[in-house]
């Protein structure tokens, strides 16, 4: 008699993503748009449901850092959170094979802005690449109007300090 496994295809192990992470500044496309953002440095946190990520970055002319922390449901529900403004930021998340992909809705300036990022680590577990794609909800209508933008960012993962 032959038994027969049926685990859905869900069960799978998803992508861990934890670490501190350091943008390649070289092969990022945010260190050199027209106006080039500083340092960039993630801190991802993942358990089994939920991923969390705290962006922390300084403008180059700058020594002050900024910090915002994202966190998302890995069951591709929505969650809210306030800004550092306060303004509600909603946040998705879901997985595309390996690939983990999250976006956000935020208001700045009395526009809609959404991002979509999809995040992949190379087999190593050394490099993380994030596609993203930014979206402003401006109402411009006119043939020619440009209301997204998309880049390519590349994060090294910050080998931990060992303790003596």
């Amino acid at each position: 008699m032959w038994l027969v496994s049926l685990a859905p295809a869900a069960a799978q192990t998803a992508t861990d993503f934890s670490g501190t992470w350091k943008m390649d500044a070289a092969r990022s496309e945010s260190a050199h748009q027209a106006v080039p953002i500083g340092p960039v440095t993630l801190v991802i946190k993942q358990t089994a449901t939920e991923l969390s990520i705290e962006t922390r970055r300084s403008d180059t002319d700058k020594s002050e850092i900024r910090s915002e922390i994202l966190t998302y449901k890995l069951d591709g529900s929505e969650s809210t959170v306030a800004g550092t403004d306060g303004t509600p930021i909603k946040s998705q998340a879901h997985w595309e094979g390996t690939k983990l992909v999250t976006g956000t809705t935020r208001n700045i300036d009395g526009s809609t802005v959404t991002t979509t990022y999809v995040h992949s680590l190379d087999p190593k577990g050394a490099e993380v690449t994030i596609h993203k794609t930014l979206t402003v909800q401006h109402g411009y209508q006119f043939d020619g109007a440009k209301n997204s933008g998309t880049g390519v960012d590349v994060f090294i993962k910050v080998k931990a300090a060992v303790a003596k």
